[in-house]
């Protein structure tokens, strides 16, 4: 695959995460979207929100007025306890949204438990087997916090189930907090990634006990950080999917409204694309 590009005079294009706004209703977090100038969103299949018809009726419309498509349903939680039947009930939610990606995660936060991808690939690799039957690409996430906790990991896992449906989610705070970055996206096919969230923030190698919280509630404006974000984002495939992932709840507690929070994210997010395409 090429790297990314953009036609000549269009600005990139990037995405927003659901995570971003995982407090507000879902017509809010459309709206800001919207606002923003998003050019697709993910939105989360646990969300309250997807239980209330009218209220995701609404979101829905406000997203379909202004040509933005959801493109992916994060949530898809894999557990070496758990079977398939979650899965397959949140790929009827994804069925709804019309979302052509499913994201996973093997979150793991017990700290006194040892990572090991090889206790969820029985049940990523059928997942991936009912997806597609389904039409729907699985994407994987991998994070400190899971079972699958680096990049290292992630394809290993990818090349053992071999799923033509399957590839990788790149998160950049993941990714910087797994202790990798450029050089160890350089190394991998880059045929096996399919997506990436991007958010900013300090370098601090290793995980620190405020790293849940720092994914959950508070990132950086991609672009406001330290990470090489523009270098890991040229690394990446020409159809791949970038969107912006960065809950600001000090933001948000001190007033700021879902627009002026999507705007200065979105804004960020596509200058660090626009300087990615500038690299060789």
């Amino acid at each position: 695959m090429d790297h990314l590009s953009v036609d000549e005079g269009r600005r990139p294009a990037v995405g927003l995460e659901h995570l971003t706004f995982r407090e507000e209703p879902l017509p809010v977090f459309a709206g800001a979207a919207v606002a923003g100038g998003a050019d697709s969103v993910c939105m989360s299949v646990n969300h309250p929100g997807l239980r209330d018809p009218r209220e995701l009726r609404e979101a829905l419309s406000r997203l379909d007025a202004a040509g933005v498509p959801v493109v992916m349903g994060d949530g898809f939680l894999v557990s070496p306890k758990a079977g398939l039947d979650d899965l397959r009930r949140r790929l009827d939610v994804l069925a709804e949204l019309g979302a052509p990606l499913a994201n996973t995660c093997a979150f793991e936060p017990d700290p006194d438990l040892r990572r090991d991808p090889g206790c969820v690939e029985d049940v990523l690799g059928e997942f991936c087997q009912v997806a597609r039957t389904a039409r729907v690409d699985v994407l994987i996430e991998f994070t400190p916090l899971s079972h699958v906790p680096s990049l290292a990991a992630a394809v290993g896992l990818v090349k053992r189930l071999d799923q033509p449906n399957l590839r990788i989610l790149v998160d950049t705070l993941h990714l910087a907090r797994a202790g990798e970055g450029p050089d160890d996206i350089r190394r991998v096919d880059r045929r096996l990634f399919g997506y990436c969230q991007l958010s900013d923030g300090p370098h601090a190698p290793g995980i620190s006990s405020d790293y849940l919280d720092e994914a959950m509630n508070e990132r950086v404006v991609p672009g406001h950080g330290e990470f090489p974000l523009a270098e890991v984002v040229s690394l990446l495939p020409g159809d791949v999917v970038v969107s912006a992932e960065v809950p600001l709840r000090g933001l948000q507690r001190a007033g700021v409204s879902p627009d002026e929070r999507a705007r200065r994210i979105l804004d960020g997010a596509r200058r660090v694309v626009a300087r990615a395409l500038s690299l060789p």
